[in-house]
Parts: C-alpha cells; structure tokens; sequence
C-alpha cells in the first residue's frame, strides 16, 4: 500500500513539474499576434510530458500548464477552452514505448497541431458570436460567414506557426533525451 502511495505522489510531482515547464515554455517565450493572442512553444512540454507521463497525468500536466499562463497572462476568459484543448493536445500521444521520439509520436505532432488550430478556431467564432450576441442572437452571430471568416484570418496562422514551432523543438529535445535514454533512466530515478 505504501509502495502505492509513494508511485502516485512521485508521479504527481512529475505533473507538477511538467506543468510548469509548460507554463513557464507558454509565458515566458512568447510572441505577440496583431490579433490578440500570443505564440508560444509550450506545446513542446505539452507532447513531451505525454510522452513520458502516464495518460491521466500527462493531460492534466497539459490542460494546468496551459490554464495557468493564460490567468497568467491576462488571458482569462481563454481559461477553460485552454484547459480542455490542452488536454486534447496531449491525449494523442503514447508514453508506453520505450523511447520518446517514435514514428508514432512524431505524427502525433501534426494530430495535435491540427487540434489546436481546429479548436482555438472554433472558440474564436464563438467568442466573436458571443461580442455580437447584443445586436442579434448567438446563433445568428455564430452562424455567420462574416464572423468565420474574420476568426480564421486572426487565428489559423497564429496557431499553425505555434504549432509547428512547438513540433520542432519537441522532436529537438525528445532527440536528446533518447540519446541520453532518460525514458529508461526516469523510472529508476524517481522509483515508479
């Protein structure tokens, strides 16, 4: 029971850690839209932890991580949608192989990638619906070609560059730790 104990809170400290890696990753480095918004290259900590962590784990390492540069970064009404696309984001990987940078997890960048962009695409339209919802209906608004078209130009390239930037320096440093077999190592280090 206590060998028990001692795995789940050694594996909630490395969620701990790995949210805010994806945190710091998020705020830190970032680069401001003439839209709104921001990119950033947390979704590297985001694949990276998802490859490490076990599942339930790594999506609430990536859905945190993200939730809280958002409260962070004055980004709060972004907060629950972060939260779930986050987690979405990370739900695509595998962590039961034995290295980090598999075929499998490098096409689980593109996955991903087209998650964020699909999902903060979506949200942006209902976020633009919702700003117009006082003239007219939400629906009205949400169903509106002009409102799909104004999110698509402020949010699809953002997200596209982040994405991709995130893909790149993930395999950059997933490379690395494969080459230092840190997947092998982590498990005798930290006892799980």
């Amino acid at each position: 029971m206590e060998k028990t104990t001692n795995k789940r809170l050694r594996l909630l400290i490395l969620t701990a850690l790995f949210a805010a890696m994806t945190f710091a990753l998020t705020f830190s480095v970032r680069i401001p839209m003439p839209s709104g918004g921001y990119i950033h290259l947390g979704d590297a900590m985001i694949y990276l932890s998802a490859c490490i962590l076990p599942f339930p784990y790594a999506i609430v390492s990536a859905g945190i991580g993200g939730a809280l540069s958002d409260l962070a970064g004055g980004y709060a009404i972004y907060i629950i949608p972060t939260l779930i696309i986050k987690a979405l984001n990370a739900s695509v990987f595998t962590s039961k192989k034995e290295k980090i940078l598999t075929l499998r997890n490098g096409l689980c960048c593109i996955a991903s990638g087209a998650i964020t962009v699909a999902a903060y695409y979506v949200v942006d339209v209902i976020m633009i619906a919702m700003s117009g919802a006082a003239d007219t209906s939400f629906l009205a608004e949400f169903f509106s070609a002009k409102n799909w078209i104004a999110s698509a130009g402020a949010s699809i390239p953002g997200n596209l560059i982040q994405a991709a930037g995130s893909a790149i320096l993930f395999v950059v440093i997933a490379f690395a730790l494969d080459k230092a077999k840190i997947k092998q190592k982590l498990p005798k280090l930290l006892k799980i």
